[in-house]
């Protein structure tokens, strides 16, 4: 299963058509891990080693008595062995079976169609996960209806509400009214951020709004996967105020809008402390809803005080700050989307986060724009405290004949921004732009940029050794096989590798094998690969 996707990431170990495990008895590949990456997920991501009791959910065919498997691993280091376990009990449903799950509990999903589930208020506990996994080959579990309408919610396929220690493995979910996976903490009627979640190997598409969507949720590891065909927006959208994020090794192909959006949602995240504490006190400082919405003149630092003068808990992290901060999104294939706008990834106040490896072509707006959600405009103020901050764009491959906007946009503020050893072509004067008054603190170079666009910046640090002032055609013929082909096609119960996809590897004696900064590039490429560190883009030359 592994395998499988990051076969069709790296078009190395191809596998379509050859048997695919739910767990195999043996150890799959697992690539290698950027050092940083690995270090967050170990200090944050502790899985149990064995499992408490397994559940099984029958399906188009019955439950084992017994199975062999094991905890999945997160990192190239983890030794996680196979192990034999008895099926504890049967279930009808994944809503049933989850909610007779405990802590440590895997939750095995027989092939066939399902109705999905909604969790409130529990979960799993640190080293104890709830793992809900299809048990058959990749696509032969599809999650294709709402949970039992008995729980209420019906928008969302897998609905978690204020949940924690989950994981969502060997899934397919489709056609549901608004988000495949959808995981909140409700802050504004709870207080709570939900927390602890890891998605992998799951393809989820064809969704009404979102392929997977998260408000108020920080620690998730988000890999392996695919979002395609969101009918409204976006392929992925983590937002309100989520922190703590590995994004990584997945597919974001043809949604309406973004192919990921990180959007902390300022405006949102004042309106929803307003709402708790509107329910938890009555006491709002004299402030009205009208005040705080959107478009009101009530800011969020207003808000805020208004909490804090109550001696309310300081719930640091797990607070609607309206704010994203330490985000990895690396190793991305992000291509056809933006139809309705939206870059390819479009982040709005990201902070502290790392931007790197990722191959962003083909899409019909920008290819990468950091923002603050409109939320000064919203507000009537000059600048905003919300554009992004100390992100760091590194080794990543933008790349479009044409389309909408720049390709690298630093809007709104964006402010400390660490830009090197990018690849940014397109048919435009501001291929890479800095507006609104974005620039302050600015570090960039070693840049291959077709066109470059600078409004209001004059603070902005001059580019040093990049290489620019070339046309879209000079700059494609930097690549082994340019093109804006599909990555993945999509007509099977599981996305296949397109093999007429694009290979944007560096020819040989290409620029973009020594034109790069080694004091700030990656440590791996897009495909695992071992990066000497002068390299531009998302690809060490092919050996």
């Amino acid at each position: 299963m592994r395998t499988k996707i990051i076969a069709l990431l790296v078009g190395v170990f191809l596998l379509v058509g050859a048997p695919a495990h739910a767990q195999p008895q043996t150890q799959d590949p697992i690539p290698p891990d950027e050092p940083d990456t690995a270090a967050f997920i170990h200090a944050n991501f502790h899985l149990q080693t064995s499992y408490h009791a397994v559940l099984c959910v029958e399906g188009d065919t019955d439950c084992p008595t017994e199975i062999t498997t094991r905890v999945p691993c997160l990192t190239v280091d983890c030794t996680n062995a196979d192990q034999s376990y008895a099926i504890t009990e049967t279930f009808d449903t994944i809503q049933a079976a989850s909610d007779a799950a405990q802590a440590g509990d895997l939750i095995i999903i027989m092939p066939g169609h399902h109705a999905g589930v909604e969790v409130d208020s529990i979960g799993g506990d640190e080293g104890a996960y709830i793992h809900f996994l299809g048990w058959g080959d990749s696509g032969s579990v599809v999650i294709d209806a709402p949970a039992d309408p008995d729980k209420g919610y019906l928008r969302h396929h897998f609905y978690f509400v204020d949940a924690h220690y989950y994981i969502i493995q060997n899934l397919a979910f489709e056609g549901a009214e608004r988000a495949g996976i959808f995981v909140t903490g409700y802050f504004e009627a709870t207080g709570h951020f939900s927390h602890h979640f890891v998605v992998m190997d799951v393809y989820s598409h064809d969704n009404g709004s979102w392929g997977l969507h998260t408000t108020s949720t920080n620690y998730m590891l988000i890999q392996d996967s695919y979002f395609t065909h969101s009918g409204e927006e976006h392929g992925a959208y983590i937002s309100g105020s989520g922190d703590h994020m590995v994004i990584r090794r997945n597919v974001f192909q043809g949604n309406m809008a973004s192919g990921l959006q990180v959007n902390a949602d300022p405006q949102s995240a004042t309106m929803n402390v307003f709402y708790w504490l509107q329910e938890a006190t009555g006491d709002t400082c004299g402030l009205s809803e009208e005040e705080v919405d959107f478009a009101g003149s009530a800011t969020w630092d207003d808000i805020k005080a208004c909490y804090d003068s109550q001696g309310l808990p300081d719930l640091g992290e797990f607070f609607e700050d309206g704010i994203s901060e330490n985000v990895i999104i690396e190793q991305n294939i992000i291509t056809g989307n933006g139809e309705a706008g939206g870059a390819g990834i479009n982040l709005a106040s990201v902070r502290n986060s790392i931007v790197r490896n990722n191959l962003i072509y083909g899409n019909g707006a920008a290819a990468l724009a950091c923002w603050d959600n409109a939320y000064a405009e919203d507000k009537g103020l000059d600048t905003s405290e919300f554009g992004c901050h100390d992100v760091r764009i590194l080794n990543n491959t933008m790349v479009d004949a044409s389309g909408g906007r720049g390709s690298l946009i630093l809007n709104n503020d964006a402010r400390n921004m660490l830009v090197f050893n990018n690849v940014i072509i397109r048919e435009r004067d501001d291929a890479y732009e800095l507006a609104n008054h974005a620039g302050e603190g600015l570090q960039s170079g070693n840049n291959y940029y077709s066109a470059r666009y600078d409004e209001e910046s004059p603070e902005a640090s001059p580019e040093s050794n990049s290489i620019t002032g070339f046309t879209v055609a000079e700059g494609l013929a930097q690549f082994s096989n340019p093109n804006f082909e599909a990555w993945i096609v999509e007509d099977g119960t599981w996305p296949a590798l397109n093999p007429n996809r694009p290979d944007y590897h560096p020819v040989a004696g290409s620029v973009l094998v020594t034109g790069g900064n080694p004091d700030h590039s990656s440590v791996l490429d897009l495909t695992g690969q071992p990066l000497v560190g002068t390299e531009i883009g998302a690809f060490a030359q092919q050996q």
